[in-house]
């Protein structure tokens, strides 16, 4: 009977390691997903902030807020100077690109578990 017994435990321990490990699995995917909204959309760059206290969360929030506020005042700058001369308006083109690729890069960054700054921005600190 005490056999019996320990085979059960050692199942349902077994049983528990798994779904454990699956648990983990899914809070990281849900981590990296949260933390790509922040280059997707820049004005949810608190969103990491408010659930994750380390220091990738922070870094993410950074760039997600730096690419929201280089989106927001190339936009108006642009914006102007389209109004002046139209010439302007293929290098906003331009800057919209970059943008878009930086954005591009975080992701990759975030998807492939690179603790890294990104590049041209990761020396501005907004967040610390």
């Amino acid at each position: 009977m005490d056999e019996f017994n320990e085979k059960n435990e050692n199942k349902q321990d077994r049983k528990k390691d798994e779904r454990d490990s699956e648990m983990n699995k899914d809070s990281d995917v849900i981590r990296k997903i949260l933390f790509c909204l922040c280059y997707i959309w820049g004005i949810l760059f608190f969103i990491p902030l408010i659930l994750y206290k380390d220091d990738a969360a922070k870094m993410r929030a950074n760039d997600g807020l730096i690419l929201l506020l280089l989106s927001v005042i190339g936009n108006m700058v642009f914006g102007l100077l389209t109004s002046i001369s139209g010439v302007f308006g293929l290098i906003a083109g331009v800057y919209s690109a970059l943008l878009l690729i930086l954005g591009i890069i975080g992701i990759v960054y975030v998807v492939t578990d690179r603790n890294e700054p990104m590049p041209l921005l990761g020396k501005i600190k907004l967040i610390k």
